[in-house]
């Protein structure tokens, strides 16, 4: 999720019907300038080549679960109907791409679903396996600690926090020694006064979608 207050100015986005390897592209009311969603980065108009601010925010939800939290909610309909299709299904059934696009960077399957984000300027992704009940990465001069349920499926957000001095697993609970915040698995957040570790941005995505998108990234976790 970005920022839409850029330099001062609330930007107003529609989709443009444009993708770039299978990601979208929005393009803003305001200046009519073209911005790549993995990228963040304007690829045309006048802020071309300038990015947006990512935000820590946004979690995708099934809507079984959602509904369960917020049973009064309202569904878009047209003419009384829900759409019951299963528009997606042969796309996440298949091994390939949106349109057949595959991964150039073989170190994943192409359809292997990631958390991607970035860090001082270096895009970091790791597969959802190695993340699940928990995992503390180096990035940088730092470290990140990020976290998946056991088993979850995939369309359940990744969790992701940055911390400079380390989170450990002590008696079968994710703890910050500098701070004494603790991780409650059940919110999936950490709990504590002050000082807790700070939440990152990313996505949740496909491997060949991100890695297209940005070459360079550094895979964390994997042998």
């Amino acid at each position: 999720m970005y920022d839409r207050v850029y330099n001062g100015r609330t930007i107003n986005f529609e989709a443009s019907g444009g993708l770039i390897h299978s990601s979208l592209v929005m393009q803003d009311f305001e200046t009519d300038s073209y911005w790549a969603i993995m990228t963040g980065e304007a690829i045309a108009g006048s802020y071309k080549g300038t990015k947006l601010i990512e935000l820590p925010v946004g979690r995708k939800r099934q809507w079984r679960d959602w509904v369960a939290e917020h049973p009064e909610t309202l569904v878009l309909s047209i003419g009384g109907m829900e759409d019951s299709r299963d528009s997606y299904g042969d796309y996440f059934s298949s091994a390939e791409g949106f349109r057949g696009d595959r991964a150039t960077d073989r170190r994943l399957k192409p359809k292997a679903p990631i958390f991607a984000f970035r860090r001082d300027g270096q895009s970091y992704a790791l597969a959802h396996h190695t993340v699940e009940g928990g995992g503390v990465f180096d990035v940088g001069s730092g470290q990140v600690f990020l976290y998946r349920p056991e088993r979850s499926p995939m369309f359940h957000s990744t969790v992701a926090y940055y911390v400079a001095f380390g989170v450990q697993r002590q008696d079968g609970q994710w703890i910050h020694p500098l701070s004494g915040c603790t991780f409650d698995e059940e919110v999936e957040s950490f709990t504590g006064s002050i000082g807790c570790p700070q939440l990152v941005s990313g996505f949740d995505t496909f491997w060949y979608n991100w890695s297209l998108n940005n070459p360079a990234t550094i895979l964390l976790g994997e042998r």
